[in-house]
């Protein structure tokens, strides 16, 4: 056999193949077009002739699997194999509108409204490539357009609003903002700590910190934020060293000079609750209800975590110097450092507490040895008791968050919400479809007359149904979760507000993608769209070469 006769034989052998799994009715017009073979002029050209026909006649064979034979219509010879078409009945018409506008209905709700909203945000890291970490949508068009209604009316609460959410990717616009909203209500200066701990490379900041101290005068916050610029600054300029690996010892003075004035201040206040009041009142002013911007997860672990670990790194160094101190025999010095830091993990809150868990606990035990050696022994037990309940406090906390019990029931849900959008979108896509060829061909206005395949049939009422039911199931997952936000946002009931939290955090996570391989995802999503934009590319191109001009057949 010559290199030729290859394709020639590879045709036989596919016809072959395909007419062992042909309906009996077929299996006669699949014997004709395997004895056309054999006059067809060149081996390709027979390649393209068996392909052309092995798909007819695989698409014969998937159609009897689904419609009984009594109701298939007859086979047609040649090409008008499943060309044939019948009309269209008014009740499957029907049908399939009642089920599209039944699902349209649903819009109506706010509450779906809403979860449609959750179930595309799992796009976003799929278009913009940004840290999982970020759940504030990248570039929300309706928080921009928020932005300009607040403009326009003067609104200092509702420039706050937007301020604080701009988040990293427009820090210049988030600082001419607030400081837009402090011109016109200078109560709201607060909001310069919050914009300034989530934009740590403002230049603003310099001038921003002095104002909040003479207008917070007692609280720890801003002097953690000149801690935290002045670290970002070092590792944006040196691009050395990352600044939570150094030890406290080797930062600059100012940076020393900055944590120190945070531990002696007599307050530590995150203004995390003026945050919630102030999206509370806006958020209903203004009827944006956008759960993601409902939801600031940046204040619902208290103290940030730069500062956080800024506070770690520098209540260590206070422990060593508290035991150098005490090698010399002042205890008085010693004690002073071991109290700072216990007076300062009290102020943090359980967030700061749960950061530097080893410290405080350290700081307690140097406190009860001391106390114990100066024959106070009822203040020792004290200590020893304080460095159970942090021990105690740090065990539920890792305990809840390897149980993950809340958030097994939000992980499903969240799950159940990405199907569901996943799903809306197909078969709205495949409706769209169907409809625009129900058109094409004049259909809407004489019904009647318009005569469809089965196949078309068939993926229109599929379509139609699948759409309902991906809308009722978004609709119902859902529900749960708009009642937490609504009694949030008119209540103020926080209570489950942490499971709404778990919920939102899993919705913005792409099917299959965990913490962890958002790049990996990213690319293998995008190589799976390339690959099908090929085959499909690929088939276009078989089916020119089927329905060209046919090969002269010999006599």
């Amino acid at each position: 056999m010559t290199p030729k006769a290859v394709p020639r034989r590879v045709a036989s052998l596919l016809l072959r193949s395909v007419i062992k799994i042909t309906p009996r009715d077929a299996i006669a017009w699949g014997q004709a077009m395997l004895s056309e073979l054999h006059h067809i002029e060149g081996d390709w050209a027979a390649l393209v002739w068996a392909i052309g026909g092995a798909s007819v006649l695989a698409k014969h064979a998937l159609l009897s699997a689904v419609i009984p034979r009594g109701n298939r219509p007859a086979v047609a010879s040649g090409g008008e194999l499943f060309t044939k078409e019948g009309p269209m009945r008014k009740t499957i018409l029907a049908a399939a509108g009642a089920c599209a506008v039944a699902s349209l209905l649903f819009f109506l709700a706010p509450a779906f409204r809403q979860a449609f909203r959750v179930s595309l945000a799992q796009w976003n890291c799929v278009l913009h490539v940004m840290p999982v970490y970020v759940t504030l949508p990248y570039r929300e068009p309706g928080l921009e357009a928020l932005a300009r209604q607040v403009e326009q009316k003067h609104d200092a609460e509702g420039l706050a609003f937007v301020a604080v959410r701009q988040r990293h990717w427009d820090a210049p616009e988030s600082a001419r903002l607030a400081d837009e909203a402090i011109r016109l209500d200078p109560k709201l200066t607060w909001v310069y700590a919050i914009v300034a701990l989530r934009n740590p490379l403002l230049s603003e900041i310099d001038l921003w910190v002095p104002k909040l101290e003479q207008w917070d005068p007692q609280n720890a916050l801003p002097y953690l934020i000149t801690a935290e610029s002045i670290d970002i600054h070092q590792v944006a300029r040196d691009k050395v060293r990352h600044w939570n690996l150094n030890r406290a010892e080797d930062e600059s003075p100012a940076w020393q000079n900055a944590m120190a004035a945070a531990f002696q201040s007599p307050k530590l206040d995150t203004y995390c609750d003026r945050v919630r009041d102030l999206d509370r009142r806006v958020l209903l002013r203004y009827g944006f209800g956008d759960p993601y911007q409902a939801v600031d997860i940046g204040c619902e672990y208290g103290l940030p975590s730069s500062a956080a670990w800024d506070s770690s790194r520098y209540a260590e160094s206070l422990l060593e110097s508290g035991q150098i101190l005490e090698a010399r025999g002042d205890r008085k010095g010693a004690l002073e450092k071991y109290w700072a830091v216990a007076r300062f993990g009290q102020m943090a809150g359980s967030a700061g507490r749960f950061m530097m868990s080893q410290s405080l606990q350290d700081a307690y035990k140097r406190l009860a040895t001391l106390s114990q050696r100066e024959g106070n022994k009822q203040q020792a037990e004290l200590y020893a008791y304080l460095v159970g309940k942090v021990h105690q406090a740090e065990e539920e906390r890792t305990s809840l968050l390897q149980r993950d019990t809340g958030g097994a029931v939000s992980r499903w849900n969240a799950g159940v919400v990405r199907v569901s959008g996943l799903m809306m979108l197909f078969s709205g896509g495949l409706a769209l479809i169907c409809v625009s060829s129900v058109i094409a061909k004049g259909g809407l206005l004489r019904p009647g007359t318009l005569r469809v395949s089965k196949v078309s049939v068939t993926l229109g009422i599929g379509s139609a149904a699948g759409l309902l039911l991906s809308t009722a199931m978004l609709y119902v997952t859902y529900r749960p979760y708009a009642e937490i936000l609504r009694a949030y946002l008119r209540d103020g009931d926080q209570s489950r507000i942490e499971e709404l939290t778990w919920f939102l955090g899993y919705a913005q996570l792409p099917l299959g993608m965990d913490d962890s391989n958002q790049l990996n995802f990213v690319f293998y999503f995008w190589f799976g769209v390339t690959a099908m934009c090929a085959i499909a590319l690929l088939l276009a191109v078989l089916r020119y070469l089927q329905n060209r001009p046919r090969a002269t057949a010999t006599t």
